[in-house]
């Protein structure tokens, strides 16, 4: 049985331990900050990463983005930071620079976790399901958004969230772990031994903030460590902890990112499983609407998606899934409906019990397809500067979901748009896919199928070894390819590329290494 302490932080600590990416939490957040005015923000982020945090203040930013944060030696070794509009940390870091106050990540730097052959101790997940099966729910998340993410009344909630995760560290503390053998223990105890780490870096933020004059101290954090904050006399341990860390060099950036890589399918260890419903929790509590209010306009979405696809999907089907969902609730004993009772009074009303169109509904609105944007002036390898200013010009903007471009090559801007699409999938940056086309006896049409991923941001960055304009890169690159092809079909494929990217530097060069591997070839 967990039993609650009452804990109490120094009167200047002002601990605030949210959800990653909660909209609930983000509201409440923000509400909170108003109100108590402090002079210092701390988020948990990485503390090597503050010096681009200014830039959430900009204008163009649109989020969902994510700050990425790798070895410029090694950029396929990165850290990646997703952060949503309604995300507690994004509305807090964009609260504490519209107000210009100090405004900080205080974790452990990702300098530190880049050079670490360990990743840190993630929480026990037992004691999690306690909580849940305690207030009679089979899933923790399930609860967590029915007691805090869609709450009305935020008054103490996160006094409450702190004595809820005090106690759920200490039940989980009691829990003996498994038997492992001896490399699992060792690795067990690395890992540890880094997520101890990460608080005694927070702690030692917090003191620093303290003696540089800040007396109103908001601390933004993960609910889990929100505990390990609060008692701040531990100086000595922590130092002690943090002497003589592992460093590499990295660099940092802001890159747009999807609501798709948000999710929990991701692998993202902080990742959620309903980006799409959460921005509209988000949205409806901006605008304070009620339970009902916010029932109606999600159904709406699902009606309107729906009738897109030639579905029958009336505002009678709507009245009566609303209806449908808020019986579930009240059976449930729940005081609103969730996303679980909506789906069920979807499947049965707007779909009449076919479960193929919830598919649909699961990638189109609840994970969701948003994709971000970030300023064209923040900071950026050269290669990604010059990619994007390239697909500024020539109209060409990354989409996350698959689109058609039909393209003239008798148009200068087509033939140029193709050429990119060419390089890029020369530079192994495949973001077109090229179609073939039946009934048409000419060459000069192209289809094809694009779709933007956000991994392919960081292989342009690791690209940018080769050069710092995407001609000179992929120049580069391919003679590289050529240089270590063993056969002549690898080459005479490298021609043909080059040929479709316009790349005439290349295609000589290629031409040289085809003739020399042919002399020796039988």
């Amino acid at each position: 049985m967990i039993q609650t302490f009452m804990i109490q932080p120094p009167p200047y600590l002002h601990l605030f331990p949210i959800r990653h990416h909660g909209p609930g939490s983000a509201r409440a957040l923000l509400a909170a900050l108003r109100e108590l005015k402090p002079d210092a923000i701390l988020v948990e982020g990485p503390a090597d990463a503050n010096e681009i945090i200014p830039w959430l203040g900009h204008e163009e930013i649109e989020p969902p983005i994510a700050l990425l944060v790798y070895r410029p030696d090694k950029p396929d070794a990165a850290g990646s930071y997703p952060f949503a509009e309604f995300s507690p940390e994004y509305q807090a870091l964009r609260y504490g620079v519209q107000q210009g106050i100090i405004t900080r990540f205080f974790d452990l730097p990702q300098a530190v976790m880049l050079a670490a052959a360990a990743r840190p101790l993630m929480p026990n997940t037992a004691v999690f399901h306690q909580i849940a099966q305690a207030a009679d729910h089979h899933d923790y998340e399930l609860w967590w958004n029915a007691a805090i993410e869609q709450r009305q009344n935020q008054d103490d909630l996160f006094t409450g969230i702190l004595e809820l995760m005090h106690a759920m560290r200490t039940a989980a503390e009691e829990t003996p772990p498994s038997e492992m053998d001896e490399k699992t223990a060792v690795a067990h105890a690395q890992a540890q031994q880094l997520a101890q780490q990460r608080e005694a870096h927070m702690r030692r933020a917090i003191r620093q903030a303290y003696a540089e004059g800040c007396a109103r101290i908001a601390v933004v954090c993960g609910a889990w460590h929100a505990p390990a904050l609060c008692h701040l006399d531990t100086a000595t341990t922590d130092d002690t902890l943090l002497a003589n860390l592992p460093g590499v060099a990295v660099e940092t950036a802001w890159v747009p990112w999807t609501y798709g890589r948000i999710s929990a399918t991701t692998g993202y260890g902080a990742g959620i499983r309903s980006p799409g419903w959460y921005h509209h929790l988000w949205q409806m509590g901006q605008q304070q609407a009620t339970p009902t209010q916010l029932s109606i306009h999600w159904l709406s979405h699902v009606a309107q998606l729906l009738r897109g696809q030639d579905l029958d999907a009336s505002s009678a089907h709507i009245i009566e899934a609303v209806r449908l969902a808020e019986a579930l609730a009240a059976m449930r004993g729940l005081p609103a409906p969730g996303l679980p009772e909506l789906n069920e009074a979807t499947q049965t009303v707007l779909c009449f019990g076919d479960a193929a169109p919830m598919q649909l509904i699961h990638k189109r609105l609840i994970v969701g397809e948003r994709m971000g944007a970030v300023p064209p002036d923040s900071p950026m390898i050269p290669l990604q500067r010059d990619l994007h200013q390239q697909q500024r010009r020539l109209r060409l903007r990354p989409e996350p979901e698959p689109t058609t471009l039909n393209l003239d090559l008798r148009t200068d801007s087509h033939r140029e748009r193709s050429q990119l699409l060419h390089r890029l999938n020369l530079l192994k940056v495949p973001w077109g896919k090229i179609t073939p086309i039946r009934g048409q006896s000419g060459t000069y049409q192209e289809v094809w199928q694009l779709a933007w991923k956000p991994e392919f941001v960081v292989r342009v960055i690791e690209a940018g070894v080769w050069g710092n304009t995407v001609v000179t890169a992929v120049t580069n690159f391919a003679t590289d390819q050529a240089n270590l092809a063993q056969d002549l079909p690898t080459l005479t494929h490298l021609l043909d590329q080059a040929l479709l990217a316009d790349l005439p530097e290349l295609v000589l060069s290629l031409l040289e290494r085809i003739e020399a591997q042919a002399a020796v070839s039988s």
